[in-house]
């Protein structure tokens, strides 16, 4: 049997050889681990807070009540249906918009009580804002 070629160990002499694949396997690695750290930096600096258009209330906890996203494709609201957990575009609460008929306009129907009104319930007027804390 032939033995093959052995190499000899590397020397300040006999260098070991280098390979522009290992040079541009690098810098794309440093690049993407740079974009990883802008990005997550990017991110760490965005929050999340919520407003009630109704009572005016912020704060940073997420409400008891679904609070909707927004589609980026399309900039509809929609929402996380808290009991299977898909996505919903009707607020999954025992709050309803309804158009009205006479009229053309929203009004809001409560299915648990019956109760109907024109002006929209604290539930459903929850919205998520965020907040770039490098402005400050």
């Amino acid at each position: 049997p032939t033995r093959a070629a052995v190499a000899p160990p590397p020397t300040a002499a006999n260098p070991p050889p280098t390979s522009t694949m290992n040079r541009s396997g690098a810098l794309a690695l440093l690049v993407a681990l740079f974009a990883c750290v802008a990005v997550s930096s990017v991110h760490a600096a965005e929050r999340e807070y919520f407003w009630n258009e109704v009572s005016n209330a912020t704060q940073w906890e997420e409400p008891s009540v679904p609070v909707p996203f927004e589609d980026s494709e399309s900039g509809k609201k929609y929402y996380v249906d808290p009991k299977s957990g898909e996505s919903v575009w009707e607020f999954p609460g025992k709050w309803k918009e309804v158009e009205s008929e006479e009229h053309g306009l929203p009004y809001y129907h409560n299915t648990d009580t019956k109760e109907s009104s024109w002006e929209k319930p604290e539930d459903m007027a929850w919205q998520r804002v965020k907040h770039d804390e490098s402005e400050l």
